[in-house]
């Protein structure tokens, strides 16, 4: 399905991150932090500084603990069931918005509606 083909992605993306970072270490830089996630340095800062990604400060070194970035990550990824209640929901506010007199509920209509596509 759908989830088990991106969390495999994910986890070989994660494999091909760890290699990149030297020695398999538990606390991590900033720029080391940007590989694992895929993002610039100044972004991993500026998330940081507005408390969005956790971080270690120790004297000046600002620092990030792999285990609690893997744990922050899965603390933010959207499950596939997710995506069809987001999808839900927007058709929903269409068929309100189309149809607003309808005397049967805006879910019931809409998965009757999915039964026969």
């Amino acid at each position: 399905m759908l989830a088990d083909i991106l969390a495999e992605k994910y986890f070989e993306r994660v494999d091909d991150r760890m290699k990149k970072i030297p020695e398999l270490r538990r606390l991590i830089t900033a720029k080391e932090a940007g590989q694992y996630l895929s993002l610039s340095t100044e972004t991993i800062y500026r998330m940081a500084s507005l408390k969005k990604l956790p971080y270690l400060k120790i004297g000046d070194r600002v620092l990030f603990d792999i285990k609690t970035i893997d744990q922050w990550i899965e603390r933010h990824l959207i499950k596939e069931k997710e995506w069809k209640r987001e999808e839900l929901k927007a058709e929903i506010e269409k068929d309100k918005s189309d149809a607003k007199g309808s005397k049967e509920s805006d879910l019931l209509t809409l998965l009757k509606k999915k039964g026969k596509e």
